[in-house]
């Protein structure tokens, strides 16, 4: 055989071994309710244990998420913010979701559910929390599903009664506090954006003061024996701080 003949074979064999490739199936993921909650319930997993290895093969490289202060952040910045070290605030969040639906359409998969979040500092003692409604948009990638997309959006208090006219008095409570001697049960800096007061603790980054923190609070005054209403406005509660 010569030459030209052995290098007209082998290009024929390539072409077939290319055709083949192409012919075959793509990879799928399998499109079940149980299968998009365990990939949930993994990633729930991986957060609360910090462990960045599994984070990074469960999250899409060009993921996005919005939490419910309307913060966007990239796969990058997600797994920054697990790297640093916790601080004072210790976040836990519930295991099993609630008031869950599955959705799939166009090869990717839409999870919706609520799950309740609770905030611990420690050095108070003191802890906070809330509801979310939680959307996260799975897409099939080499055989798995991955987190392409995640919403995060806080339900508000139906019972809740806000105090009629607070806001005029929002900036009365702009400033600094400390919590014990020469703060060392805690420190927290109140700043007014708008009609929104954001409180901003030690080593964490700003977050609007919301129900959870006016109860905490309110709790931790009624401790000190001191009378205050759990439905007390947060900046109004945070005033008696100081």
């Amino acid at each position: 055989m010569t030459v030209r003949s052995l290098f007209i074979a082998f290009v024929l064999l390539s072409s077939l071994h290319v055709s083949a490739q192409q012919n075959q199936p793509p990879v799928t993921c399998p499109a079940t309710e149980q299968a998009v909650r365990e990939v949930e319930h993994q990633i729930w997993a991986a957060f609360n244990t910090r462990d960045l290895a599994a984070l990074d093969k469960l999250i899409d490289d060009d993921s996005i998420s919005t939490d419910d202060d309307g913060t966007s952040k990239g796969k990058r910045e997600r797994l920054a913010a697990i790297r640093r070290p916790e601080g004072d605030i210790h976040t836990e969040a519930s295991e099993q979701p609630e008031d869950s639906r599955v959705v799939f359409t166009n090869g990717v998969a839409i999870l919706n559910f609520t799950r309740h979040w609770t905030d611990y500092e420690k050095k108070m003692g003191i802890d906070w929390g809330a509801a979310v409604r939680v959307t996260m948009v799975f897409a099939c990638k080499n055989g798995g599903w991955r987190d392409v997309a995640f919403q995060e959006t806080d339900m508000p208090n139906k019972n809740r009664k806000p105090v009629v006219g607070a806001s005029d008095h929002f900036d009365d409570y702009v400033g600094h506090y400390r919590f014990g001697k020469n703060g060392d049960k805690g420190e927290v800096s109140i700043t007014r954006v708008g009609d929104k007061l954001y409180d901003t603790w030690a080593d964490e980054e700003a977050s609007y003061v919301d129900r959870g923190r006016s109860f905490a609070l309110c709790n931790w005054l009624r401790r000190k024996k001191l009378s205050v209403l759990l439905d007390e406005l947060a900046s109004l509660v945070l005033h008696l701080f100081r």
